[in-house]
């Protein structure tokens, strides 16, 4: 037994039937979202590495999950524990983001699924990208750290935007207990409207060295935003992460 291993578990966030923030995002006809949700999690069940043992797929829009279940029946080759897990959202307060959502169904998942112990590491994925490079972190940085996402930081003069993507994060779940949970209902008094801003400002806060805020490779994602309704593989996208790919290396301390 190896004892040194660690655990991944792979959660794929998920809204297939936008209701209070429909109008927000491009990509909201429910049928094409849903067929996002299963290109990806086939991809994921498809994706080989013996550390993720579990998937778990949760939903808070109350969608029927028959799919996603026959996509977990027919396809989960290398036979890994799975939980389909739904939770409704409750309603958005005034003033913020469609992301308070998504953190409190993180907060539910750990919070209530019972396979999930202490010294497990999540890692959270939208639910309709893959991304294939994800060894590229949990092979290299997990072991020394808690907490791993990717920021962008502009400040200049009075303009500032400082967030953590969330699309992709990874951290462990006694720390996730400890510093995340419940943190959403700070966000009014704040004034902080999105869950990416939150991130930063409570973890950049912490000045811990078990927390990296900036990935030091390129962990790009394969799907379609539906913010904006944007495929991270065209060739804009493509001249993105070269760029970005190039300040990760030359300059780490500018963060685009």
């Amino acid at each position: 037994m190896n004892h040194n291993k660690i655990n991944f578990v792979l959660l794929l966030t998920a809204c297939i039937e936008p209701t209070q923030f429909k109008n927000k995002v491009q990509r909201n006809d429910s049928m094409i979202r849903l067929a996002d949700y299963k290109e990806a999690l086939k991809m994921w069940l498809h994706f080989k590495d013996e550390n993720i043992t579990t998937i778990i797929f949760a939903e808070n829009s109350g969608y029927d999950l028959t799919e996603i279940e026959e996509v977990f029946l027919k396809e989960n080759k290398f036979q890994r524990n799975y939980q389909i897990f739904q939770k409704i959202a409750s309603e958005v307060p005034q003033g913020l983001h469609y992301g308070y959502s998504e953190l409190e169904l993180i907060d539910h998942v750990v919070s209530e699924i019972s396979l999930l112990k202490d010294n497990d590491f999540i890692i959270k994925s939208t639910g309709r990208i893959y991304f294939p490079k994800i060894y590229l972190l949990t092979q290299n940085l997990v072991k020394s750290h808690v907490f791993i996402g990717d920021s962008r930081r502009f400040n200049f003069l009075k303009w500032h935007k400082n967030y953590v993507l969330s699309n992709l994060l990874i951290f462990n779940v006694k720390w996730y207990k400890e510093n995340l949970l419940a943190k959403k209902e700070i966000m009014l008094g704040l004034k902080i409207s999105h869950f990416e801003t939150l991130l930063f400002y409570l973890l950049n806060k912490q000045k811990s060295s078990s927390i990296t805020l900036r990935f030091p490779y390129n962990v790009n994602p394969v799907g379609i935003g539906a913010h904006w309704d944007v495929n991270y593989q065209s060739l804009k996208k493509r001249i993105e992460y070269l760029i970005r790919g190039i300040f990760r290396k030359i300059f780490p301390q500018i963060w685009i």
